[in-house]
């Protein structure tokens, strides 16, 4: 079992603006299986539309955000849970004053490769 702890020098600036660490998964520690990354979206964000070649889990901790995903809107709060398929066009943006933070569980894991920009 290892156990890894938020190290903020580590973390990447993705296309999208958004700040991530991942904690376990290709980038990090190799781990192409399953990847689980730390997400932060400052406020006012609207990343571009995307598809991702993994199954993603995305889940709300702190703030909140708004995806559009195969034409509909989810409003995620704290504590939310949304699944993103594999090859499913999807955006996300936050609006108001305040960051979202989230944790994503992608299968297998995330890699710059298989995130397709629409």
């Amino acid at each position: 079992m290892t156990q890894r702890s938020y190290d903020p020098a580590t973390q990447f600036t993705n296309a999208n603006g958004s700040t991530v660490w991942e904690a376990f998964g290709r980038v990090s520690t190799a781990e192409a299986g399953i990847s689980v990354a730390r997400i932060f979206m400052p406020p006012g964000i609207e990343q571009a539309q995307r598809r991702n070649a993994f199954d993603e889990m995305l889940i709300v901790v702190e703030g909140g955000c708004v995806v559009e995903m195969a034409g509909q809107s989810y409003t995620l709060n704290p504590n939310d849970v949304l699944r993103i398929p594999a090859n499913t066009p999807y955006r996300e943006r936050v609006t108001g004053d305040h960051p979202c933070t989230a944790w994503a569980i992608c299968t297998p894991a995330y890699s710059f490769d298989l995130v397709q920009y629409d």
